[in-house]
């Protein structure tokens, strides 16, 4: 500060001087010269006048940045004047460079955040108490079934139900809402942020954790079958040809009646063989249901799965007189394993073509589909449906209405599906027939 305050002495001596000398020229009759003194004492004050005040004007200027959050300013313009100003700004760029530091790391960590929100599976949507949404994840989107939120009411206008359920919500009580085929949990916690008042609101889609757990459920349920009958016929299946070996070796009949008993033992032991055999070979079929390999994906298009699918059952189809249409509304890239899909898709084709009715000619329509929320393959046939009795049981393993089924190709189907992020679901197709929708997520 030495600097400065030679410059302000040496100002106000100058200023003190010169007001002697224009006094002294002007009581000596010299006005003109006196009057030049004059403005020159006036150019000198307000030189001290902006110098002086230089500093508040700084500190006013690295305030109004903090204010209004705009640190591109710079303090350099009066290094000139001394090492003091040069030194204040100096300071004050440092002061100005760490704001914008933690600006920045603010700024990274809320991006970030964000990142993590919108890639969680539980939607997640905020909103102040005077209803402005500010944060609505993907997931959210997705589950409420709109494309944008900016206002708690816009909820409103798509689904009044669910705009109630939120904003009636307590906290600690969730609360169970059916939008279309979903089953959605609602919850709430209210959290106040510098005097702000928000309500987080947590929206889980539990219909689908519960059939993934029921499928899990399913198939620790069949490989802990598997194991106990297997365990408990094959040795039994042993014991029964050892048995027959015996008979057919060391048992010689002396007269008729034995001879009939042996041939009764022999039939006996042949049919505890034959099933014993078929309960072996039923519980090995299954082993596919609890054994599902890894999806190895890659990209395809939907167009390009459809033709593959069209190409397989082309000929079986038209020899049976059943119609295939195929209707390619929107195409899409998938990220699947092409067999696994195409075994759910061919499943689902078999079945709609066993569903064929005497009096109409069967006809099987495969559609495509993209949406906001997913990407859609629908097959769809008029044949004679399914009974509504069954219609809550056919992804259960095992259940089948067919003479002839092994009741494990729809839930086989439902597993690949979960493998691949999507789902399968049905509903009736008007008064007769099915549809089964694969979905994929965008």
């Amino acid at each position: 500060m030495r600097s400065f305050q030679l410059g302000v002495i040496w100002r106000v001596a100058f200023i003190v001087a010169s007001a002697f000398f224009c006094s002294w020229l002007y009581l000596h009759d010299l006005q003109v010269y006196a009057w030049c003194i004059l403005v020159v004492i006036v150019i000198i004050s307000r030189g001290l006048y902006k110098y002086i005040v230089a500093i508040n004007r700084k500190l006013t200027r690295l305030f109004d940045s903090i204010q209004y959050q705009d640190f591109a300013i710079t303090f350099k313009a009066d290094n000139g004047l001394g090492d003091s100003f040069k030194d204040l700004n100096m300071g004050l760029n440092t002061v100005i460079s760490s704001f914008n530091n933690i600006r920045a790391e603010r700024e990274s960590s809320l991006q970030f955040l964000q990142v993590v929100i919108q890639q969680i599976d539980v939607g997640m949507l905020s909103y102040n108490i005077e209803g402005k949404i500010e944060v609505a994840n993907t997931a959210a989107l997705k589950l409420l079934n709109v494309y944008r939120l900016n206002h708690i009411n816009d909820i409103k206008l798509h689904n009044e139900e669910v705009y109630n359920c939120i904003v009636n919500l307590t906290k600690g009580t969730p609360v169970l809402q059916k939008i279309d085929n979903q089953e959605l949990s609602f919850a709430v916690v209210e959290v106040n942020i510098r005097g702000r008042r928000i309500r987080l609101v947590s929206i889980h889609d539990i219909k689908t954790q519960l059939e993934h757990r029921e499928s899990e459920a399913w198939q620790n349920l069949t490989k802990v079958l598997r194991h106990e009958i297997m365990n408990s016929v094959t040795p039994i299946v042993s014991m029964v040809q050892t048995m027959q070996e015996i008979v057919d070796k060391d048992l010689t009949p002396s007269n008729p009646a034995e001879t009939e008993a042996i041939q009764d033992l022999q039939y006996a032991l042949n049919t505890v063989q034959k099933r014993g055999l078929g309960i072996m070979k039923f519980v090995e079929a299954y082993r596919e249901f609890t054994s599902i390999p890894k999806p190895q994906v890659i990209l395809i298009n939907a167009s390009e799965l459809i033709s593959n699918i069209n190409q397989i059952h082309f000929s079986q189809l038209k020899s049976k007189d059943v119609i295939l249409n195929i209707h390619l509304e929107q195409d899409f890239q998938l990220l699947i394993d092409i067999d696994l899909i195409e075994q759910v898709l061919i499943n689902l084709l078999k079945n709609a073509q066993e569903s064929g009715r005497d009096q109409e000619q069967l006809c099987i329509d495969i559609t495509t589909k993209l949406t906001q929320k997913e990407k859609l393959i629908e097959i769809r046939d008029n044949g004679i449906g399914i009974d509504p009795d069954n219609q809550s049981k056919i992804f259960i393993p095992f259940f089948t209405s067919k003479a002839t089924g092994s009741g494990i190709g729809l839930s086989l189907s439902r597993q690949i599906m979960q493998l691949h992020g999507g789902n399968i679901t049905f509903t009736p197709n008007n008064k007769f027939g099915s549809v089964f929708s694969l979905s994929f997520p965008v």
